[in-house]
């Protein structure tokens, strides 16, 4: 096992989970553009609410236009049970920049209140983006070589559970004119898309767990959509509306104070 990910495993004792459990649970790993940040998520295969021991990724982009990231940030559950933090400077490899992060969970998601449902996304970083680029989750010939130590790689409770990197690229142009007013707001607000062709359309609202507080399916929708939202009888805090439209989807942040 590579340098970071030894580490990672052996400063923590594995906890006493179901063996059907850590027998068959890839977790995949997906990054989205909302707006003017990168949104990464994790999809588990199976139900979970354990230790999420460790996660390494790399984000790659094209730095000769300028563009970078900022201070990758946490709210919600996904900070108590999974800290996530950038993995030293940089890399430049000709016009390439790679910015590598690492996360070190010792406690249960359980313990934050949360809990993972098979085939759910959760969001589980945020990362500002300042300059206009696309920007990738990679696994390539950089990040697999064993200095760098930059590939893909989760563990459940100290075990290998690496799946998929099931969206990889987070395009410049990816966020699609979702308009969400006002945001911030105070419960009550409105969002809306257009679509141009017939597509069929997945909506939904979710909480900072992951947990819907909205949901409706459009087949073969086409043209301007709006919902009025009233929240006032949740939590205050952030949400997220996701959007898939055929076989595109993205998230749009939401903050209710």
């Amino acid at each position: 096992m590579q340098p970071m990910k030894t580490l990672f495993a052996s400063v923590l004792l594995v906890a006493s989970f179901p063996a059907s459990i850590l027998a068959q649970s890839p977790v995949d790993i997906g990054m989205y553009r909302n707006g003017d940040q990168l949104d990464v998520y994790l999809r588990p295969s199976a139900d979970f609410d354990g230790i999420v021991s460790s996660l390494v990724f790399a984000v790659r982009w094209d730095g000769s236009g300028g563009a970078s990231l900022g201070a990758l940030a946490q709210e919600g559950a996904a900070a108590q049970y999974l800290p996530t933090m950038r993995s030293g400077a940089v890399r430049e490899v000709g016009t390439q920049r790679y910015q590598v992060y690492a996360g070190f969970g010792m406690s249960p998601i359980a313990s934050a209140g949360a809990r993972w449902e098979a085939g759910k996304e959760y969001l589980v970083a945020s990362i500002p983006v300042n300059g206009k680029a696309d920007f990738e989750i990679a696994n390539d010939a950089w990040t697999s070589e064993v200095k760098n130590n930059a590939d893909y790689y989760l563990a459940l409770g100290g075990a290998d559970r690496s799946g998929n990197i099931y969206k990889s690229l987070a395009s410049a142009e990816e966020d699609g004119g979702v308009l969400v007013q006002p945001n911030p707001n105070n419960g009550l607000f409105a969002f809306g898309f257009t679509t141009r062709t017939a597509t069929d359309v997945t909506v939904e609202v979710v909480n900072s767990l992951g947990q819907s507080v909205f949901t409706e399916t459009l087949k073969g929708f086409e043209g301007a959509y709006r919902k009025e939202m009233d929240l006032t009888t949740q939590s205050t805090g952030v949400y997220y509306l996701r959007l898939k439209r055929g076989e595109s989807t993205s998230t749009h942040k939401i903050v209710y104070k």
